[in-house]
């Protein structure tokens, strides 16, 4: 009887140290997965899960394994607003995440990708938005969403659609994993702008075909003054096809109005109109309103005159320098005024009718 009960014993503590193996065992496997992410220029707070972890660039350890919410917040020079991205990932036990995202005003206007090792072999591609045309080291791949099989190693990758920023980066093919590759591309808020208006008010057109940037405006316009700089244009402020004007900053606006400087407009329309809408129109009338009646408010200067004085020929010689040896180019008379444009020793510079020219001082008198 005493056997059996050291038996019995024997083999309970035997199972409870299986089981105490097989749970720490497979605690350690589900909790062994790390995390990389990247925000090029911007610092980011990084969340998982809805717990705050830390702050780009951000490497975690002892992950736990499966399937979470990552969610990206990030504060953009220039960008009154703090920028977000909220995306699934996966965790693979042993294996590396990656996350590298390009924070842009917002999320129509950012991109990035995300590298995820998963059990298996071979490449996945998925991209949103769906479509693009996807290369491999230079060679055509087809288009998103797609799997491969190239070779072990370190591969180019090239995402391309149109309408939107093309992206590259470099993928490494692992043994007894299946590489999965989600790429974000940016859209592109304006091709060439081309030029409608010239004076104070130039106007440019932006117009696009391209349905996400105009179902939302609001987001193409913040896209637009973003990228601006490669347009090598500073736009004071935009009008969108329902005649809602967005200004990069209305304070910096109202200067310019102020100080009687050009400003530069961008239109937001349909490449298919080919004009602007009338509500546009309206639009850009009211600005030019404004403009217009800042400028007859300004106090103008009067102009200087001078008065031509008696000479002894008669006339009085207009020359095209102030100088003796400058050509005679116009005669005036006594007693007749011009506006006085410039002056230098002893001469004065005069506004004709046709031309500008020079009469010596001593025969004429500023009023």
């Amino acid at each position: 009887m005493k056997w059996l009960k050291a038996f019995l014993s024997f083999v309970l503590a035997a199972i409870t140290i299986l089981a105490l193996g097989w749970f720490f065992l497979n605690f350690f496997k589900s909790s062994n997965a790390l995390l990389e992410v990247t925000t090029p220029g911007v610092k980011s707070k990084v969340f998982l899960d809805g717990r705050e972890l830390g702050t780009t660039k951000f490497l975690g350890e002892k992950l736990q394994v499966g399937d979470h919410t990552l969610h990206l917040v990030g504060e953009i020079a220039g960008v009154a607003k703090k920028v977000e991205f909220s995306t699934q990932i996966t965790l693979t036990s042993q294996a590396l995440t990656a996350v590298n995202y390009d924070f842009g005003p917002n999320q129509e206007f950012s991109s990035g990708d995300i590298r995820t090792l998963r059990p298996g072999s071979g490449l996945s591609v998925v991209t949103t938005p769906n479509g693009a045309e996807v290369s491999i080291d230079g060679q055509p791949a087809g288009k998103s969403p797609l799997s491969k099989n190239p070779t072990q190693g370190v591969h180019k990758l090239r995402v391309v659609k149109s309408g939107f920023a093309t992206r590259e980066l470099e993928i490494n093919i692992e043994p007894n994993f299946r590489t999965v590759v989600e790429v974000f591309l940016s859209a592109i808020p304006f091709g060439e702008a081309k030029k409608l208006e010239d004076g104070r008010l130039k106007l440019y057109d932006l117009s696009t075909d391209q349905a996400s940037l105009l179902s939302n405006p609001s987001a193409w316009s913040e896209g637009v003054f973003f990228f601006e700089k490669n347009a090598n244009v500073d736009f004071d402020a935009l009008i969108d096809t329902s005649g809602n004007v967005y200004y990069q900053k209305k304070a910096a606006w109202d200067d310019k109005v102020k100080k009687n400087q050009e400003v530069v407009v961008g239109y937001l329309g349909r490449s298919a109109d080919k004009a602007l809408t009338e509500k546009a129109k309206a639009a850009l009338e009211n600005l030019k309103k404004v403009l217009g009646e800042v400028v007859q408010a300004a106090p103008q200067q009067p102009q200087a005159q001078v008065q031509i004085l008696a000479t002894p020929t008669g006339t009085l010689n207009v020359r095209s320098g102030p100088s003796q040896n400058n050509p005679v180019i116009a005669k005036v008379n006594p007693g007749e005024t011009y506006p006085l444009l410039e002056e230098s020793a002893g001469w004065y510079k005069i506004k004709l009718a046709d031309k500008d020219g020079w009469i010596s001082s001593q025969y004429a008198k500023k009023l």
